[in-house]
């Protein structure tokens, strides 16, 4: 989108109007796009009602409201300092694909240990139903007090730390 209207100026036409040829709603005389179109382009475009963007807790729509900062004070600047508006927006345009690919080879390398660490909580559960589909009942061992109880208490409070552990680990990949 960055690309088009940037060619657009470069073709002759004035800001307002390539920003309304793009988005289908004029920009402001400095040649700043409307925020709120900007805004509404990227989620068409990436899909709001994804399940992925859901399970993220909303960093897709965290990321794509500050690459529209971006792009607003990337053309903020260059009304107020006389640059180029298409040479900015074409290197915006750049940095604004660059900034998607690194998020999408990050949540692809993440991929692999968050599909481990879901095997890994819900193991315990598998090994309880097959202990109870060949007649071990550890339900009962687990329910009945003593020993089983304890080791089935010391069993959710290791793997309530390790879930724990894993999310730490997860989130500070994630953060710089």
């Amino acid at each position: 989108m960055l690309h088009a209207v940037a060619s657009q100026l470069r073709a002759g036409v004035p800001p307002p109007d390539a920003w309304r040829s793009v988005l289908g709603v004029p920009g402001v005389d400095d040649g700043t796009p409307p925020a709120p179109a900007l805004l509404a382009v990227g989620r068409v475009g990436r899909g709001a009602g994804r399940v992925g963007a859901r399970r993220a807790g909303g960093r897709d729509d965290a990321a794509h409201r500050a690459r529209v900062r971006a792009v607003l004070a990337g053309t903020r600047v260059a009304a107020e300092t006389g640059a180029p508006l298409a040479d900015v927006l074409a290197d915006l345009a750049d940095a604004v694909a660059a900034d998607a690919e690194q998020s999408a080879d990050l949540a692809a390398a993440l991929a692999g240990p968050r599909a481990t660490a879901r095997v890994l909580v819900l193991l315990p559960v598998l090994g309880l139903l097959v202990g109870a589909a060949i007649g071990a009942r550890p339900w009962a061992v687990l329910t009945g007090g003593g020993v089983g109880s304890a080791l089935g208490v010391a069993g959710l409070v290791l793997a309530a730390a390790g879930h724990a552990w894993v999310r730490a680990l997860l989130r500070r990949a994630v953060v710089p």
